[in-house]
């Protein structure tokens, strides 16, 4: 992205609906710095990017690919961690897929989960589908969830399905740790994928 100040700044953001041919949906969190510089390419694009202006974008990549083979489905995610989740969802719901879907989400509270109606509503149109939420205040949800946990996500709470595909995004430590619960449960290396923002400081173990 070219800024004001003439300096090319790239950075990735998720695709957080299915692809209609037309249209590419992304979404970007504001970045606050809390006594440091506020985020320079979320700023620009919440206070000054207007509709008509024309952004350059590369085709999508990443190290996460759906398998929609017929296999269920565990998204896993904290935070703004659940776009990239968003955006797999839709694209289930756009494909007619009849895959039992399950979403955990870990957030501050309710008001913080982003894209949560978005969520609802597709996971509605999923006839198979299951929504976990855990807020760190102890809250519950309003939501037509599945299952509503006080505190830090924890898997042995719920009953994860048979021969499932695990997705994972967050902070590092979030993954970790849940990627490690995975794995005490018997979950495959190779069934666990999982995205990075930005550089992979961490590029778990595959073998």
């Amino acid at each position: 992205m070219l800024l004001p100040d003439g300096v090319r700044q790239p950075r990735q953001f998720s695709l957080t609906r299915a692809d209609d041919g037309e249209h590419r949906y992304f979404t970007v969190k504001r970045v606050h710095g809390g006594g440091k510089p506020d985020g320079e390419v979320s700023t620009f694009l919440h206070d000054r990017v207007r509709v008509g202006d024309e952004l350059t974008m590369s085709v999508p990549y990443g190290d996460v690919v759906l398998d929609d083979g017929g296999r269920p489905v565990v998204f896993i995610s904290a935070g703004i961690g659940v776009t990239p989740m968003a955006g797999m969802i839709s694209h289930l719901v756009a494909a007619g897929s009849h895959l039992r879907v399950t979403l955990l989400h870990a957030d501050a509270n309710e008001r913080s989960f982003p894209l949560r109606r978005q969520l609802i509503e597709d996971l509605a149109r999923l006839p198979e589908s299951a929504l976990h939420v855990w807020f760190e205040d102890g809250t519950g949800s309003e939501l037509p969830v599945t299952g509503a946990h006080a505190g830090i996500m924890d898997l042995s709470a719920i009953e994860l399905p048979d021969n499932a595909v695990y997705y994972l995004c967050g902070p590092i430590p979030f993954m970790q740790a849940i990627r490690s619960a995975l794995l005490e449960r018997g979950v495959g290396i190779r069934d666990i994928q999982y995205e990075v923002f930005g550089p992979d400081l961490w590029q778990a173990d595959t073998d």
